[in-house]
């Protein structure tokens, strides 16, 4: 039965007590020989395993150490949810400002860095399979800190009675955690009061940030520890085999013949002695053997056991209780150069990703409202394209991609590179090859003349014709790209000059160098009027509704005759 508390925010405070046994073990942790009491994790190997003893295999702290550290390491970023005018897709962007950004990003309580902290929390849960972290907040409910608590101390119940907990009751059948911090200070005072907050304490589920393991009921996960305890078990049996055997000088042990009888006195003495003139340092010693003492050796081989074989197969075996590749942590035996980028992807999908995805659904629940003016707006996500992009190469490659076609300016590849922007036109402008039609439409052929006939060249004394309209075959190469630019003017919500140059000036260049005119059309006036003209005509624009396309035509053909009239008054002058 749950103890009925009233909760209250508990600061934690310096743990300075440790085992009677291990002082490098907190007795906030449950002691290893408590543990030994009631035979706990015991295991066909004979040794016990525990979340704590685990840790002794080199191959789980190495699994440990690489899953938590890489999740520690990987940026963590709030993104705000963004739609534009005239855009159908919503897009987001970096909320620096938010109040969750530098607790989550940086600082998520006055002890300790996001680095420590979620790197606690990951060791906790793949160890017992469970973490936790409590969510501070102030009498506005707004979030002040968030603090990791012991798994070991900490348990789900579900209430069976009615309980007051922050001044409110629940009702039965409620979710809470039952935890025990360990923090409560010693008090050698005796004028100062106890601290009332030391003991078990309830915390509310909205107050929890829970993050479980492999779970059966969705609620509690499951040590792995635990239930990979005979393949560690045999890991630490191999370990200590091993250590006895190099301890002892790598000598067998046998067995001492007397031709008398000892008592247990003598026998005793005659262990010891042995032991002192032929172990540790005197290893390789002459023994010296009186009144018919005899010692016939008594072992088995190594390589019959098959010892290092033993050894390699439990790196295996621990590395798929954690789904870590062997090579990530040094074991690159079976590994060579063709597949290791492979196996480093699926590290980052198979291994990585369940648990990247379970952090950002949990923070999404707990620290984020479900109701009110920014319900759904904001929205935590891990930044993984350091670990799937680690060479030059490779994001070479994807930078090129992203440029020749359009999709990120020279800016957005600098700040993915963590460079300073260039700005003005030059870092802005967006580039895509102009070749290009709408998917779907019949490719139109251009009339090629023949070349027996020669080019019909007007009279002197005629006037010059006007300028013929465009030619379908021009509208069909430009429509693509022209309606995707006036798109990107729409979903602005203010665009300006420099906006309508950056989207519409590599369009008009392009057209004018088809009419023959010299680079640089997009900064003449005659350029900057007709943009000037198409400006006016946004409002027009955003009311198009249905007839958009039509619109995106007729303004083309426009720009079309208006950059060929002022291509012509340039060839002239």
């Amino acid at each position: 039965m749950v103890r009925e508390k009233v909760a209250a925010w508990l600061m934690p405070s310096a743990e300075s007590r440790t085992s009677l046994e291990n002082p490098s073990t907190p007795l906030s942790y449950p002691a290893e020989w408590l543990l030994d009491i009631f035979n706990g994790g015991r295991t066909d190997s004979g040794l016990r395993v525990s979340e704590m003893t685990a840790l002794q295999v080199s191959t789980c702290f190495a699994c440990v150490q690489l899953i938590s550290g890489t999740i520690a390491f990987l940026p963590l970023h709030i993104f705000e949810r963004i739609t534009e005018s005239g855009s159908d897709r919503p897009g987001k962007r970096i909320a620096y400002d938010h109040d969750n950004y530098d607790l989550l990003r940086y600082e998520p309580n006055p002890e300790m860095t996001s680095f420590t902290f979620r790197k606690t929390l990951q060791c906790h849960a793949l160890l017992w399979g469970n973490c936790y972290a409590e969510i501070q907040r102030d009498s506005a409910n707004r979030i002040l800190a968030l603090w990791p608590r012991n798994p070991a101390q900490t348990r789900l119940h579900r209430l069976t009675g009615q309980v007051v907990v922050r001044g409110e009751k629940l009702p039965v059948g409620t979710l809470v955690y039952q935890t025990s911090e360990g923090l409560e200070e010693m008090n050698l005072d005796p004028n100062q009061p106890k601290n009332p907050l030391a003991g078990e304490r309830l915390i509310l589920a909205d107050d929890m940030v829970h993050l479980p393991g492999l779970t059966l009921d969705g609620r509690v996960g499951q040590s792995a520890v635990w239930l990979a305890r005979q393949a560690i078990g045999l890991a630490l049996a191999t370990e200590k085999y091993g250590s006895k055997f190099f301890g002892n000088g790598a000598v067998p042990g046998g067995v001492l013949t007397h031709p008398g009888h000892l008592e247990d006195k003598g026998r005793e003495n005659l262990r010891r002695s042995w032991a002192e003139a032929q172990g540790g340092e005197n290893i390789h010693r002459v023994a010296i053997l009186e009144e018919g003492l005899k010692f016939e050796p008594m072992s088995g081989e190594n390589e019959k056991s098959q010892f290092l074989e033993t050894r390699q197969f439990q790196i295996a075996e621990v590395c798929r209780a954690f789904n870590v590749p062997p090579h990530m942590i040094g074991e690159s035996k079976s590994q060579n150069r063709a597949n290791t980028e492979q196996i480093g992807l699926e590290f980052v999908m198979y291994t990585l990703g369940p648990w990247l995805e379970e952090w950002t659904q949990e923070i999404k629940r707990k620290l984020f409202p479900k109701i009110g003016r920014t319900a759904g707006r904001f929205f935590p996500k891990f930044e993984t394209r350091a670990l799937t992009m680690p060479d030059a190469e490779s994001r070479r490659n994807f930078y090129a991609t992203l440029r020749q076609w359009g999709l990120a300016s020279a800016d957005d590849i600098r700040e993915l590179e963590d460079w300073n922007p260039l700005g003005g036109t030059v870092g802005t402008a967006i580039l895509w090859p102009v070749n290009m039609q709408e998917a779907g439409t019949e490719p139109v052929e251009q009339e090629v003349p023949s070349p027996d006939e020669p080019p019909s060249e007007p009279a002197p004394d005629e006037e010059e014709p006007p300028t013929p309209a465009p030619s379908a075959m021009m509208i069909r190469v430009y429509l693509p790209i022209f309606r995707d630019a006036m798109r990107r003017i729409l979903a602005r919500r203010a665009p300006d000059s420099e906006s309508f140059r950056r989207d519409f000036g590599p369009i008009l260049a392009s057209i004018a160098d088809a009419f023959g005119h010299s680079e640089g059309f997009e900064t003449t006036p005659a350029a900057a009027d007709l943009m000037f003209l198409m400006a006016r005509r946004l409002d027009e624009w955003r009311s198009a509704n249905g007839n958009f396309d039509e619109i995106v035509e007729r303004e083309l053909a426009a720009a079309i005759r208006a950059v060929a009239v002022a291509a012509q008054a340039a060839l002239v002058t």
